[in-house]
């Protein structure tokens, strides 16, 4: 069902006033950390939910028409509302008990996230920790903005006035289906894989182990063949256990033993991706230290 003007989101009014502020798709894509389809996409919805163009598009040149300088004033004035809103409302709740705010990549429920949280809701009942899955970009936006007080992904991060608390790293392994051939071998050579189908994330979900992985097949000779896209972890290994394709993960993807999926070295070592926080400079947050350190702790019992 098409989506009216009533279904706007914020996430869409950020794009187009980039855009507008731009006007250049490649570069407000680049400020904003998203792919450029991405931008394109969501700048055609918002065109079609208000029924009428916002830009005029050129091999040379992009404007915005009357309506899109009209509207560009009213968003930036209802974003500026949504971020005062957003800060009163997180004043009064931190007033009231202790909150700690962190965002975190899709794959971090594979690193431990949700024995984390349950650990850290034992051990502190007086700090409240609230979460929320956002891709790397969106995570260090939400903290240069206050929206959460850290974000728990790969590194390098983006901006470098932002800071970044190392929690463990990992190397990389081969995820394909137990009835593979390949599945019989302790260890694989990755060029071995360049003719199957590969199950890949966008990169925009995590730009550090996307660029790892495809770096790594570059150096094996080939291009990954990506015929499946998805976000999800779990669903990504669901459709390898199903034989639809192979992936290359971070090696916390076999924590989750699904059935059908056999995990495998490669037979050359790779390199070691870290995760972690990112947060805001100065001194960390007694909470968000206490988060830390256990994840950690974690970490170092090897789980």
């Amino acid at each position: 069902m098409e989506k009216n003007a009533r279904d706007i989101e914020f996430r869409q009014l950020r794009y187009f006033v980039a855009l507008a502020e731009e006007l250049h798709f490649g570069q407000a894509a680049l400020r904003l950390q998203i792919a450029q389809p991405s931008l394109s996409r969501q700048i055609q919805l918002l065109e079609r939910q208000l029924g009428a163009p916002l830009f005029r598009r050129t091999q040379r040149q992009v404007q915005l028409t009357p309506v899109g300088q009209v509207f560009l004033e009213q968003a930036k004035r209802t974003l500026e509302q949504h971020e005062r809103a957003l800060e009163i409302a997180r004043n009064t709740v931190h007033q009231s008990m202790d909150v700690l705010t962190i965002g975190f990549e899709p794959c971090a429920a594979f690193h431990g996230l949700p024995e984390i949280v349950q650990q850290f809701a034992a051990h502190h009942p007086d700090i409240r920790l609230i979460t929320h899955q956002l891709t790397a970009p969106e995570q260090e936006e939400a903290v240069r903005r206050g929206r959460i007080d850290a974000g728990f992904l790969h590194p390098p991060v983006g901006d470098p006035n932002l800071a970044f608390e190392k929690v463990m790293e990992e190397s990389f392994l081969a995820a394909l289906p137990s009835v593979h051939p390949l599945a019989g071998r302790r260890k694989i050579a990755l060029g071995d894989l360049a003719l199957e189908v590969f199950i890949f994330f966008p990169r925009e979900v995590a730009p550090a182990c996307f660029d790892i992985t495809y770096r790594l097949c570059s150096e094996a000779g080939f291009v990954p063949n990506v015929q499946h896209r998805t976000s999800d972890l779990n669903f990504c290994l669901a459709l390898v256990s199903s034989g639809a394709g192979v992936t290359i993960a971070p090696a916390c993807a076999r924590e989750r033993r699904i059935r059908g999926v056999a995990y495998r070295e490669l037979n050359k070592a790779t390199p070691r991706v870290e995760s972690g926080f990112v947060r805001r400079p100065g001194s960390i947050s007694p909470a968000l230290e206490l988060l830390v350190k256990l994840w950690r702790s974690y970490a170092g019992n090897g789980r």
